[in-house]
């Protein structure tokens, strides 16, 4: 488990306790949504363990290709022994960018999948707590909060509000928006990465342009992703704050 993280199958435990004692019709389909919540958790905090360790084996990857440079300008090494540190680094370089790249490609898709559990599980307990109509029919989170954003009227609470507009915002920047334009829908041009030796990507967008009389690839979009690890403290904060946040209006402190 990373520093930090909290023990998810525990997440949502003393709402559910409530939930089984305030609203025991409920009570089966919270608990199903509850662990199935608990499980893409898991799913999501693996991805960011198999992306920490593949960091560090970036980062060791770097460091032995400055060696093997400095080995070829100093002419320390037989031409033997050249080649076949070349052929390692070459196959190095391809398992670990390659592998760095699939951790982050699947942080996103895994972390909207856990997201839009949120609303499944809290579906019944919103109306007469946060909302005055009925929203648990809603099965997508973006969709969940583009709803607050657009109906503040009818939120009863000013704090809860407040709390969804500002995760929405960060959503939108920093999972949403990056998803749909560089992996899931990429209409246009065509992406590429770079992999700095720190471990961080960014992602590179080039469009078919004509410039003068020539029409070639021109780069016209780039974007340093931080890390993933922090992105899942951040989602794991919100989810904390709504399991508390109902725990709270459900057992009436």
């Amino acid at each position: 488990m990373l520093d930090g993280f909290p023990k998810y199958f525990r997440l949502f435990a003393e709402l559910e306790d409530l939930v089984k004692q305030k609203f025991p019709q409920e009570y089966e389909i919270f608990r199903f949504y509850n662990m199935d919540l608990a499980f893409k958790l898991r799913d999501v905090e693996l991805i960011c363990l198999r992306y920490e360790d593949d960091k560090k084996k970036w980062k060791q990857f770097g460091k032995r290709q400055s060696r093997f440079m400095e080995n070829v300008k100093s002419e320390s090494l037989s031409q033997k022994e050249l080649q076949q540190e070349s052929e390692i680094l070459g196959k190095q370089f391809i398992q670990y960018s390659e592998l760095l790249l699939l951790d982050v490609d699947s942080f996103f898709l895994f972390a909207r999948i856990l997201l839009d559990r949120i609303p499944l599980l809290l579906g019944p307990l919103q109306k007469n707590i946060v909302t005055k109509q009925d929203i648990s029919k809603m099965a997508d989170f973006r969709e969940y909060l583009d709803w607050f954003e657009k109906n503040p009227k009818y939120v009863l609470d000013s704090a809860f509000y407040n709390r969804v507009i500002s995760f929405r915002k960060w959503f939108y920047k920093k999972l949403r928006d990056p998803r749909n334009e560089l992996i899931v829908h990429s209409r246009r041009g065509i992406i590429r990465n770079e992999i700095g030796f720190n471990g961080k990507v960014k992602f590179l967008r080039y469009d078919f342009k004509t410039i003068g009389e020539k029409k070639m690839w021109t780069m016209t979009e780039s974007l340093e992703l931080q890390n993933i690890s922090d992105f899942f403290k951040k989602i794991i904060e919100f989810l904390e704050f709504l399991s508390k946040y109902f725990s709270e209006k459900l057992s009436g402190s």
